[in-house]
């Protein structure tokens, strides 16, 4: 992984006239944010997600990690959507402030977000997400409403990660098929559907929804056309009955993400 994947793009070099002193004047003690900045731990973060880092190819823990979560904090607090944080994280002195940019930076993209969720994965991001709002809440600056409010912040994560369980384990059944009857595994789509790879990320909140539609009614037919196959077949068509029976159900005939059960005592 690259950190200039997440890394906030400079602007010009005018550090020497706006480094963080500059911020002395400009933020507000009263704010929200610094209380909750002058409350809560985020020191643990970075060892957290070490994992994600090679030090064996010279990249060693940034601060990168850091400023997601801090940014994640103020998405679950104000409502914003990833494209909305990276505005806020460009133009808003206070969030700029408490995510951990200079004031020259120029905020991240916003797929920086979403990538970012994707690499770490759903458990590892909800166990650290969670600790950090258990100190907020313990501070007394949100109460409960945070955990309300994280949800959509969780379901960015929630979505990508069943996507791609899905795609591996439909991969996995194809492989399989392709063994053994090519021309049902050029039936149900062969390369195409056997290596969809496209980023999910890259993807619009809409667009997400969609693709975890589509590979589900794929999942399904694969699994109702190749059922009387046996042998390697039959048992990676098992695997991936059991992914969609764990993460997926229907609501008033409509296919979504299983609901995630948020471990607020934990």
């Amino acid at each position: 992984m690259s950190d200039n994947m997440f890394s906030p793009r400079k602007g010009k070099q005018t550090t020497f006239i706006y480094g963080p002193e500059i911020y002395e004047k400009l933020v507000s003690k009263d704010h929200l944010l610094y209380k909750i900045n002058e409350s809560v731990d985020f020191t643990f973060i970075n060892e957290e997600c070490r994992n994600l880092y090679s030090e064996n190819m010279g990249r060693p823990v940034t601060n990168t990690p850091e400023i997601m979560f801090r940014s994640a904090i103020v998405q679950s607090l104000y409502n914003y959507s990833d494209r909305e944080m990276e505005y806020e994280a460009r133009y808003n002195i206070m969030v700029k402030w408490f995510i951990g940019l200079n004031l020259d930076d120029s905020s991240y993209d916003h797929s920086a977000l979403g990538r970012f969720r994707d690499l770490l994965g759903e458990d590892k991001w909800k166990e650290i997400f969670f600790r950090l709002l258990k100190q907020i809440e313990s501070a007394g600056y949100a109460k409960g409403k945070a955990y309300v409010d994280a949800t959509h912040v969780i379901a960015n994560i929630a979505i990508p990660g069943t996507i791609n369980l899905l795609r591996q384990g439909i991969k996995d059944v194809m492989k399989a098929i392709q063994e053994i009857d090519p021309d049902l595994y050029e039936e149900l789509g062969g390369e195409k559907i056997a290596n969809d790879d496209k980023k999910v990320y890259k993807l619009r909140p809409e667009e997400k929804e969609s693709k975890l539609v589509e590979l589900v009614k794929k999942a399904r037919e694969i699994n109702q056309k190749s059922e009387c196959i046996g042998g390697k077949v039959s048992e990676k068509n098992k695997q991936l009955k059991r992914i969609l029976y764990e993460n997926v159900e229907e609501n008033e005939n409509k296919i979504v993400k299983k609901k995630m059960k948020l471990q607020t005592d934990s």
